[in-house]
């Protein structure tokens, strides 16, 4: 069979001089070379590099950075010396400000060149894109980190994969995260050599400490520790009774004296091969097993209940947004855009339904906008911590539904004659095209759509604004797309969040 000939003379190996036109949706800049499009990690719009190319296809290349030529405008010095090697972040070469420049022209690039342009037109999203909410502090924001423990040449190492492999970077700090975490990576590292604990190899599937998980409540400054090990699930009574695993108690003890934040020390089971990082099964060693979370507001013209804070108790395992600080935010303009979509209904007699709800943190923060509350997951931990966290905050008109959003939704949009405003918070995959359809048939008059992926976004925002009309999609019918407005949940890396409202048409 003839070889497919290629349409550009490009060779991998070869050493070319480009300028970054624009940032593609993985967070790599663009060049371009004859009307090639070159994708090349940790760029900058506006820089001007010596690229070497080591992956060229038919239809486009990827690019290494060999110099910096002429650094765009917004090129900085990273703040971490480990981000050169480290995969944990990807953005740290760009100023905060050209961070959020980059993030919103992703969002609006993407939903016209995805959602078509003949529904999301640059014109209209100059009228209905926000402006995207930043964050105070792009630096030690996270309250959640995992390390993965690797054995090399003789030595325990932990922290972050570099980019693009599966090395170890043995980091001493992350600019992304709060000091105490540096501290407890290097105590529990420094326990783990001197207890002499066996690494896990992937390759081989055998060892025993797999990860090192490490949660922070920002509200009472207390951490939950979390070893995960590739070992069967046992019940405390065994584990007590077992010379082998006890360790980790005596582990738990001396890092509870060193770090007076350690609240609790677990311990998670995974015995499977693959790289998932959590088991199903955890194990509380010292201290309550769980730390407390409040997320509160500073505006004034919200709720008392919202000032005050909504307490979230957290497990090794709950879903939880990474950012504290900027959950807040997006919290708020969930909020808003329902008492736009609510108008008097608001705080009345209101049903709303959070589907891909997690411990419930939209479903609770809306709770006072509505008379009912239903919270659909499929994940029965979160249900129970989702459960929990209601009890913790008094609310008492929100209903869990612990089933998959295919199934109970539709079940909810046939059975209930009232449903007022739909919150979609999907994963990265989106909504099951199966969900789009059902909502389009008999789902409620208003739409709020939390994404964490523009692409999804913007597939499924394309279907919501649209109709088969003999075999044609037409922007005429279905949902139309009232407000956008990007977050910045993670800063020093290229994901970003997306809240939309959508009405009926």
């Amino acid at each position: 069979m003839a070889k497919v000939k290629q349409a550009h003379s490009l060779e991998r190996g070869q050493l070319v001089d480009v300028e970054i036109l624009s940032i593609a949706g993985g967070g790599a800049g663009v060049a371009k070379i004859d009307g090639v499009p070159v994708f090349i990690e940790r760029a900058v719009v506006g820089d001007q590099l010596k690229v070497m190319l080591f992956d060229v296809r038919k239809d486009f290349a990827r690019g290494r950075i060999e110099q910096v030529l002429k650094p765009g405008a917004g090129r900085t010095k990273p703040e971490c010396k480990h981000f050169e090697r480290c995969g944990g972040c990807q953005w740290q070469q760009m100023t905060y400000a050209e961070q959020l420049r980059s993030k919103e022209r992703l969002v609006k690039e993407t939903l016209v060149h995805l959602g078509g342009g003949a529904i999301f037109s640059e014109e209209r999203l100059q009228s209905i894109m926000q402006p995207i909410i930043g964050c105070h502090s792009p630096f030690n924001y996270r309250n959640k980190a995992q390390f993965p423990f690797q054995f090399q040449n003789g030595k325990t190492l932990a922290g972050y994969f570099e980019h693009g492999s599966h090395n170890l970077v043995n980091i001493d700090t992350c600019s992304i995260q709060p000091a105490v975490m540096d501290h407890v990576l290097h105590v529990c590292r420094d326990l783990v050599r001197g207890h002499r604990l066996s690494i896990y190899d992937e390759r081989k599937h055998r060892g025993l400490l797999r990860h090192l998980n490490v949660r922070m409540s920002f509200a009472e400054e207390k951490l939950l520790v979390t070893f995960v090990i590739n070992h069967e699930p046992v019940k405390y009574r065994d584990f007590a009774q077992d010379e082998y695993l006890q360790v980790f108690t005596r582990i738990a003890q001396d890092l509870m004296a060193e770090v007076d934040s350690v609240e609790s020390v677990a311990l998670n089971f995974n015995p499977e091969k693959g790289n998932r990082i959590m088991g199903d099964a955890t194990l509380n060693v010292l201290g309550r097993g769980y730390i407390e979370e409040v997320l509160k507001s500073g505006r004034h013209d919200l709720p008392k209940s919202m000032q005050h804070g909504l307490r979230f108790r957290l497990s090794s395992e709950s879903f939880f947004q990474v950012n504290s600080e900027q959950s807040v935010k997006l919290l708020e303009l969930v909020h808003d855009y329902a008492a736009e979509a609510l108008g008097a209904a608001s705080g009345s007699d209101a049903v709303i339904v959070d589907a891909y709800a997690g411990v419930g943190t939209i479903a609770l923060w809306l709770a006072h906008q509505g008379s009912e509350i239903f919270a659909i997951e499929e994940n029965e931990e979160a249900v129970k911590d989702g459960k929990t966290n209601a009890e913790l905050n008094g609310i008492s008109n929100l209903t869990f539904l612990a089933a998959r959003v295919e199934d109970a939704l539709d079940e909810l949009l046939q059975d209930r004659e009232q449903i007022d405003l739909l919150v979609l918070d999907p994963p990265r995959k989106g909504v099951d095209g199966e969900v789009l359809r059902s909502i389009k048939e008999r789902g409620p008059r208003h739409i709020i759509y939390v994404s964490c992926n523009p692409a999804t976004l913007a597939r499924d925002l394309k279907i919501l604004e649209s109709q088969d009309t003999d075999g044609e999609e037409s922007a005429a019918c279905g949902y139309k797309t009232i407000r956008i407005r990007p977050v910045d949940l993670f800063p020093q890396t290229y994901h970003v969040e997306t809240v939309v409202l959508l009405t009926r048409n």
